[in-house]
């Protein structure tokens, strides 16, 4: 009875929400990455600083129709989670957008230690919109 209660909800909010069969995509408009070698050692180390800029909207031609629920950006250390850096449970919103200054030194690890060379730092991008579209993008930090 529960299941039938549940699956009626969901099929009512996705009838309310304009959700299509083929619904239409999120599109990643910036995701521009820049390394700054603020250590000047030529190398990617943990001394060195990231820039994010980023800008995901909606695509349907009614801002009605289609909007962004949820959003985060974070990262993994070596496959680890280790933490979310930004984002918003509640974004409701046709567009979102972030410039994030990322300095590795200052990343909390999942674990004790402290970043050496060989560990990989991973970001992702990930949204959600109301149909349940989701798009992801990743960039891989490798220390040398």
């Amino acid at each position: 009875m529960k299941q039938i209660f549940l699956s009626a909800l969901l099929l009512t909010t996705l009838l309310f929400t304009g959700c299509d069969e083929d619904p239409n995509p999120l599109s990643l408009d910036t995701f521009d990455v820049r390394w700054y070698d603020d250590d000047n050692s030529g190398t990617q180390t943990a001394g060195d600083v990231l820039t994010f800029d980023i800008y995901v909207s909606t695509t349907d031609n009614d801002p009605d129709d289609q909007f962004i629920e949820e959003w985060e950006f974070s990262y993994t250390v070596n496959g680890q989670f280790a933490g979310v850096l930004i984002g918003d449970e509640n974004a409701r919103s046709n567009t979102i957008g972030a410039d994030i200054e990322v300095e590795i030194d200052n990343l909390v690890l999942p674990g004790p230690g402290q970043l050496q060379a060989g560990d990989v730092i991973e970001f992702r991008l990930w949204a959600i919109d109301n149909c349940g579209t989701v798009l992801e993008q990743f960039y891989r930090y490798v220390l040398e």
